[in-house]
């Protein structure tokens, strides 16, 4: 027997004999998640004409709204859809055309207003206010009391019409990402309630991570990179939970996580 032959014999028998000698288990992927497209990050909410309750509001109707689209896309906390297809249509009319754009995913809520009051003498002009949701939650609803000038050529004070915007987008809460801990059918449970600021209406984008490998000299798993797979709304709220309803995605897991808009 030759010497390297005698030495090969050697390593042999000493990696035979140590018992203590572990490999890694190899690391697989997650599988690949199916990525979906999301037409706004924000929430978004369309302006439709008022409603004139009192037969002398005029231009009023499309007005007031249209300073409310200025004012919120100032402040910035909500997303607006374009006023331009919906000025001029009453709300009867502009009602197939919003339900085309929630079907869509285009839009999450709709801003509707009616005038119910209107003194010369006091000169002001009383609104009720609303936002519903994309599953016709009513996520604010309230009167303002806006001031004008004129007689039959009425402009409002865009101060006070500000705080219409201000209103409005402090019903659309800021909430942290939250878990999904169950899903039945279309329907999930979100770890995240009342506690954490959820209303119904909330939308929410659920992500999940893409592929993780292990680095082979390293062997750290690199921080992950997370894609779109659904979106979904809140439905049901209680203290600590809620219950949400999917409206795209077809690969949405417990433990995936919803970033609310």
């Amino acid at each position: 027997m030759t010497r390297k032959s005698l030495l090969y014999l050697i390593c042999i028998a000493a990696v035979a004999g140590c018992s203590t000698i572990t490999f890694p288990p190899p690391t697989a992927p997650l599988p690949p998640r199916e990525e979906i497209s999301i037409e706004s990050y924000k929430f978004r909410a369309a302006v439709i004409d008022f409603t004139d309750q009192t037969g002398l509001a005029g231009d009023l109707v499309k007005t007031i709204p249209d300073i409310l689209t200025t004012t919120l896309f100032k402040v910035g906390r909500i997303d607006l859809y374009e006023r331009t297809p919906l000025r001029g249509m009453s709300a009867q009319e502009s009602g197939p055309l919003i339900e085309e754009l929630m079907d869509k995913r285009a839009i999450d809520g709709v801003i509707s207003g009616a005038i119910t009051r209107i003194s010369g003498t006091d000169k002001e002009v009383v609104v009720e206010l609303r936002l519903l949701g994309r599953n016709k939650a009513v996520m604010y609803a309230d009167h303002h009391t806006l001031s004008f000038e004129g007689r039959r050529v009425m402009e409002v004070n865009r101060d006070d019409v500000a705080s219409l915007a201000e209103a409005i987008s402090a019903a659309v809460p800021t909430v942290k990402p939250a878990k999904i801990v169950s899903k039945s059918g279309q329907r999930i449970t979100i770890d995240a309630g009342a506690d954490q600021g959820l209303i119904a209406g909330v939308m929410g984008m659920v992500q999940a991570p893409l592929d993780l490998i292990t680095d082979p000299e390293t062997g750290e798993i690199p921080r992950p990179t997370y894609v779109i797979v659904g979106e979904v709304v809140v439905d049901q709220v209680s203290q600590s939970t809620s219950i949400g309803r999917i409206l795209a995605g077809e690969d949405i897991r417990p433990d995936d996580t919803v970033q609310f808009k």
